[in-house]
């Protein structure tokens, strides 16, 4: 049995999940999931894989955590144990990412593991990315008002450019590791992509869009997109995922509406500076036959 825990926003739980159906189809054994995170802390929209993707998320229970994790599996010896000076004590079905680029240890877990991390790398995963693929369909039909600018997408060389600001800008915490000035790699990758192609066409996509259209000028059409909100806000992911060619912010969340593109001949930018800090290597990040900037 393989038991993930899934906590953060809906980029995250899509890594998330998706490197723990790749080590379930691997071994062939049932996928569960720890959601304690979400019963104390509301961050965006909260567990969103079940409501977006139409995916079951079954909750492992007391019995299946000792299956997997034996007298470590109460939360609170969890929670102690993942203290950098513990963390010798944790049992051998406990995969504690040990750095964000990509973890090798992951290829030799066995059939009963927890894990717990951000696994942030098509690696983790890309053995089995039909399935992924497979897992994440957007399981609610359009609106008319984005099925309009689906196939708007459609009949251009739409570009789908991100522009994260919120917590980013606003969480003075969030900031210190995620605010990245990308005043110069928006300008360097719009340019990119102007020498590539005739006639693009920018859909921009942000959590501050007024922010957007006071302080973003384009040598090209483009349009903001505004009106999914809230609970619908994952529909920008699904409208980014139509585009055939993106521009990234440093965000799991136009990573996944680049990598859901499945044309085989789209351009994708990345910014890489990835983070405000030089605690994390990066690497693994990109895919390849993506441009980094």
């Amino acid at each position: 049995m393989i038991i993930v825990r899934l906590y953060g926003g809906l980029g995250n739980q899509m890594f998330q999940y998706a490197a723990g159906l790749a080590l379930s189809l691997r071994h062939a054994v049932p996928l569960r999931f720890d959601l304690d995170w979400f019963d104390g802390v509301r961050l965006h929209q909260g567990l969103e894989l079940h409501r977006v993707f139409d995916l079951d998320l079954p909750r492992a229970a007391p019995s299946e955590m000792r299956q997997v994790l034996g007298s470590f599996s109460h939360p609170l010896v969890r929670r102690l144990l993942v203290r950098r000076r513990l963390r010798w004590l944790l049992p051998q079905g406990y995969a504690l990412e040990p750095h964000f680029h990509y973890w090798p240890g992951f290829e030799a877990l066995g059939p009963k593991a927890y894990l717990d991390g951000y696994w942030q790398s098509e690696r983790y995963f890309s053995e089995y990315q039909d399935a992924v693929r497979a897992a994440f369909r957007f399981a609610q039909p359009l609106d008319e008002r984005n099925r309009q600018i689906v196939e708007e997408m459609a009949a251009c060389e739409s570009v789908s450019l991100h522009v994260r600001r919120g917590d980013f800008v606003q969480d003075p915490v969030v900031r210190r590791v995620h605010g990245v000035d990308l005043s110069a790699y928006y300008p360097r990758a719009v340019a990119l992509l102007m020498e590539r192609m005739r006639e693009p066409r920018f859909y921009v996509f942000s959590d501050d869009p007024d922010w957007v259209r006071a302080n973003l000028k384009l040598p090209a059409p483009m349009i903001v997109i505004d009106h999914n909100r809230g609970e619908h806000s994952f529909r920008d992911m699904q409208l980014m995922s139509a585009c055939r060619h993106h521009i990234l912010a440093n965000s799991s969340f136009s990573w996944w509406g680049a990598w859901l593109n499945s044309q085989p001949h789209k351009l994708v930018i990345a910014p890489k500076r990835w983070f405000n800090v030089d605690d994390f290597d990066t690497r693994d990040l990109y895919c390849s036959g993506w441009t980094v900037l």
